[in-house]
């Protein structure tokens, strides 16, 4: 399982323990460069600790977690979720494990009307799901995706016809940006989110007006 996380050491831990009780492989954190007390929590907590010196992006922590390790199914988890299961990871894992399917993507139901409501308005952007770990390092882009590495995968796999499965997460929500950082920083944070998302989506249709170019249709 990878878990990236900057600057969530209010709030990987109890994620941490979940994934630890799924039991579904070994729980690796990719601390991206954090500031605050991210990895020395992830340890205390019990998992494994990739610590990234620089701030590559949830993407970049994304690729550097999965060249990290051997296991052919991963399982990628925010490090700020709340009502996550121990039964939902194992959801997330048992389609690939099984060879139903090459991704799952979780989907938020019945838990926070704000978070479960963004996922119905852009399902492309969940960041709950279950990978064959080969298929994810061939994403175009996936080290410097950012906060549109959900955009590149969803894309990838889209055109790559991945056997794709959704997997319903009751009760399971994220904390916001606004309630992590305060109304101020959370905004400009999300705002930067969003951004990076745009040039991701840009970069896909401008590939797919050059199909020479990498990535390219």
């Amino acid at each position: 399982m990878l878990i990236p996380a900057y600057n969530e050491a209010s709030t990987v831990e109890a994620v941490i323990r979940v994934a630890l009780a799924a039991d579904v492989g070994p729980v690796v954190v990719i601390d991206d460069g954090s500031s605050d007390d991210t990895a020395a929590v992830a340890t205390r907590a019990g998992a494994l600790l990739l610590r990234l010196d620089d701030n590559r992006g949830k993407g970049g922590a994304l690729e550097a977690g999965a060249r990290s390790r051997s296991e052919d199914v991963l399982v990628l988890l925010d490090a700020d979720l709340t009502g996550l299961l121990p039964a939902h990871v194992r959801e997330l894992a048992e389609p690939v494990r099984s060879g139903l399917a090459d991704m799952t993507r979780g989907v938020f139901v019945g838990g926070r009307w704000a978070t479960t409501a963004a996922q119905r308005l852009a399902p492309q952007l969940a960041g709950q799901r279950g990978v064959l770990r080969h298929l994810l390092l061939e994403v175009p882009g996936l080290s410097t995706s950012r906060y549109g590495v959900e955009v590149a995968i969803t894309d990838h796999a889209q055109r790559s016809e991945w056997r794709s499965v959704e997997v319903l997460l009751p009760g399971v929500s994220q904390i916001t940006k606004e309630e992590k950082r305060g109304l101020v920083r959370g905004l400009f944070i999300r705002l930067r989110m969003y951004l990076e998302i745009v040039r991701q989506v840009i970069r896909r249709k401008r590939d797919d007006g050059n199909p020479g170019s990498p990535g390219g249709a």
